[in-house]
């Protein structure tokens, strides 16, 4: 048999019934509002961390999941579903370290009525309550019911609905200096939700717009050829490392990069010429020989290969017109189906500048 006590600050003193003739110790059970902000601390940071992660391995192997991601719907939908990820990634932390960050720095601890830990198993079937009872399976305005009606138990002095199956949270008493830096570090927690929010709002709006809108046009200074290119990239001159002016199209979410250049070829041939780029790009890129042959009735030699150091795809093609080599090199990050159409729209429309077909 449990009795509870209402202490002044909010918080609950739990007694468990005597043992042996012998009163147990009060045991401090953890106001409403204690509970609370330690709850939206970790999970908000638990969900960055998950949708991230998540968007960041699924966005390398899907070209579809990468392309409905950057829908609305589908990042509303994702948004959904990392929050019980996030609470599994909860579940493991206060399995494995014993705590997570928002309960230890308010002083709190889950664990059993008699004051044993949780463990792995027990703090997911928990958090399955959370997510259910609690967070309304995250669901706008259902949520706001379902944690407004926890709050009322807990401010009753009942426990949490997914906490009466033995489960308690516990308060140990803080100091005004750990309340001040949870509420800096809250703060900042805070601000930094918000920016992210803004951001994602922007980059879909920025999203939209850029795939409904116009193409550009783009004049090639060596060839003063016109072409319309595709909203999709954003042009800029570059320069590299030699000195060599280069022409950069980068693909709106940068996975891929359209590189146009040329220069002139000396008194090398194309193979020549070939070889001696082909060594220049070693240190970033495996290439192999490659292939020549005629490209619209030019000399041309062409190649794909793969970063040394990480898992971009390079393609490349040389073209020698009038003493002079044009280079079109495309670089693509996985997957790499999302951008295989614009880069080779682009890449033909920018040949396209420089031989007709």
């Amino acid at each position: 048999m449990e009795q509870q006590l209402q202490h002044e600050d909010g918080i609950v003193l739990e007694k468990s019934a005597p043992a042996s003739g012998e009163a147990a110790p009060a045991l401090p059970l953890a106001g409403p509002w204690r509970r609370c902000v330690a709850r939206l601390f970790d999970l908000w940071w638990e969900v960055v961390a998950v949708g991230a992660t998540a968007g960041f391995l699924f966005g390398q192997v899907s070209a579809d999941l990468l392309r409905w991601l950057e829908s609305p719907l589908g990042a509303k939908l994702v948004g959904l579903a990392c929050i019980p990820l996030a609470l599994l990634l909860d579940a493991g932390i206060a399995a494995a370290l014993g705590n997570t960050p928002g309960k230890a720095l308010l002083g709190l601890r889950v664990g059993t009525v008699d004051g044993r830990s949780l463990g792995f198993v027990q703090h997911c079937w928990r958090n399955l309550g959370v997510w259910s009872a609690g967070l309304g399976l995250g669901l706008p305005l259902i949520n706001l019911l379902t944690m407004a009606r926890q709050l009322r138990r807990l401010k009753d002095g009942e426990q949490a609905s997914y906490d009466e199956e033995g489960f308690r949270v516990r308060a140990r008493p803080i100091g005004w200096g750990r309340r001040l830096g949870f509420c800096a570090a809250f703060l900042v927690l805070f601000a930094a939700m918000v920016g992210l929010e803004q951001w994602d709002r922007e980059d879909t709006r920025q999203t939209a717009a850029r795939n409904a809108g116009p193409s550009f046009q783009w004049t090639n200074p060596g060839t003063g050829r016109t072409v319309s290119v595709a909203p999709q990239w954003r042009y800029e001159p570059a320069q590299a490392d030699d000195g060599m002016g280069l022409h950069q199209f980068t693909q709106y979410s940068e996975h891929a990069v359209v590189i146009l250049s040329v220069e002139d070829a000396g008194d090398m041939s194309l193979p020549e010429y070939a070889r001696a780029w082909s060594d220049a790009v070693a240190d970033g890129f495996k290439l192999p020989a490659g292939s020549f042959g005629q490209f619209r009735g030019l000399p041309s030699w062409t190649a794909v290969g793969n970063g040394r150091n990480d898992p971009t795809r390079i393609g490349v093609r040389l073209v020698l017109v009038d003493g002079k080599v044009w280079r079109v090199m495309a670089i693509q990050s996985p997957p790499m189906a999302y951008t295989d159409d614009l880069v080779d729209a682009l890449v033909e429309r920018l040949w396209g500048t420089v031989a007709t077909p």
